[in-house]
């Protein structure tokens, strides 16, 4: 049997219930009224999908099959069976090889159910569980950052119970200047609960946008914001302000550098050995603490309806 886990959410949020208890019925039991035209959650964004972690006890990705190299990992109750756990006392990561059809995305979608505690302060000395911590990362071995690199940001005492997760990506493309673009979303009263997230970027539009349980996220730091209602137009120079008066181009669509891994779990620096050319750990930065679950990537941004019907499809355990 699989969990049912939904999360209230104020503010800006979406307001839903989180809830904890059996299913009656199989999740692909075909009786199961669709939910936004779906019966489970792998049809959601099918023909796009290009990786994914359920971790059921198995660290394995799913779509092709990559065993991937663990170190110390370990397996949880999650937000939909089982779920990677992080740790505060040790280091726990999986690298993988990474294939064209992750490292050669120009459009993205990033689902993950998280639960972190993301209340621990950086110290003057590499700490694990401390500062911020890695999630996933696309390697770049010739850079001191990835790719692409998930990971949630250091917070400070007006946080709170705030999570600020935060995606840096790197765009090697010819004529971008701003190449190196990592905006925040800030998940209010997220402290040690679980809660779905969805991150998209439309090169067609140039559109970034972030989803909290399947709605439209709120507040999102970027470097000329802050934007709000969880969607903002991303330039590939400085654009002067969210309206672009500098008349900018657009950041386009992604080339990220060649690559052939990826990691759960860590930053490409904070993995031993590093997984980037001269990479060391540093004071401000460590390896996930937290849990993860149901890890997707698409190549393509999903749409609001499909991201919504992700979350409820999930939550049910479908």
């Amino acid at each position: 049997m699989k969990k049912t886990t939904k999360l209230f959410f104020a503010g800006a949020m979406a307001l839903s219930a989180l809830t904890l208890g059996s299913c009656s019925k199989d999740s692909d039991d075909p009786t199961l009224p669709p939910i936004g035209g779906y019966n489970n959650s792998d049809e959601v964004g099918a023909a796009n999908l290009v990786a994914k972690w359920s971790f059921e006890n198995n660290f394995t990705e799913l779509k092709q099959n990559i065993a991937g190299t663990g170190t110390n990992v370990a397996f949880a109750a999650g937000a939909k069976g089982q779920c990677w756990e992080g740790s505060s006392t040790q280091a726990r990561y999986a690298v993988y090889s990474a294939g064209s059809d992750v490292t050669g995305m120009n459009s993205y979608t990033l689902s993950f159910w998280m639960n972190s505690d993301s209340m621990k302060f950086p110290l003057a000395d590499p700490t694990q569980g401390h500062g911020a911590q890695g999630i996933f990362a696309i390697v770049d071995p010739n850079g001191f950052w990835g790719g692409m690199n998930l990971f949630i940001e250091n917070r400070s005492p007006a946080d709170n119970d705030t999570l600020r997760v935060k995606l840096l990506v790197e765009n090697k493309r010819a004529g971008v200047i701003w190449a190196g673009q990592g905006p925040i979303l800030r998940i209010p009263n997220a402290r040690n609960t679980w809660t779905h997230v969805v991150l998209t970027y439309d090169a067609a539009t140039s559109r970034f946008s972030g989803y909290v349980n399947g709605v439209l996220g709120g507040k999102m730091e970027v470097p000329y914001g802050p934007a709000l209602g969880g969607t903002y137009i991303q330039y590939a120079n400085d654009p002067g302000g969210l309206d672009n008066p500098n008349g900018a181009p657009l950041f386009g669509a992604l080339q990220m550098a060649p690559s052939t891994q990826m990691v759960i779990g860590s930053h490409q620096f904070t993995t031993t050995p590093a997984l980037n050319t001269g990479g060391t750990q540093q004071p401000w930065a460590t390896t996930f603490a937290g849990k993860l679950d149901e890890f997707r990537i698409f190549k393509a941004a999903l749409s609001s309806s499909d991201v919504s019907a992700l979350h409820q499809l999930e939550a049910a355990g479908r």
